[in-house]
């Protein structure tokens, strides 16, 4: 079971783990670029569900690749639905402007 909460970024592996932006649940910090990459089992798809999720609409933003529709662009103050992925992997790319800040997301993973 892997937590990435003070690293920005990097590669979990391991069929569960959670991933969330950084100092959560405290506020992130402003001019974030962060990229997780989840890997699973060749064969196995991941399911991502969100548990918490807030921040600055439009220009804060968590944008996910390796789903249907490729790249999923998520932002705002609504928890966004569960993400699943088409092949053994996805990647978060969680980006973030030069003012206002709120908590930012966390999310469970499961190969």
């Amino acid at each position: 079971f892997l937590t990435a909460e003070d690293a920005c970024g990097g590669t979990m592996r391991g069929s569960s783990g959670i991933i969330s932006s950084p100092s959560f649940p405290n506020e992130y910090q402003n001019n974030a670029d962060c990229t997780w990459t989840i890997v699973a089992e060749p064969g196995d798809t991941i399911s991502l569900i969100f548990t918490d999720f807030q921040m600055e609409e439009k220009y804060d933003y968590l944008e996910v690749e390796g789903s249907e529709p490729p790249t999923i662009w998520l932002s705002g103050m609504n928890i966004p639905p569960p993400v699943i992925s088409n092949k053994n992997w996805l990647r978060l790319h969680f980006v973030t402007d030069s003012n206002h800040r709120y908590r930012g997301f966390s999310a469970h993973y499961q190969g």
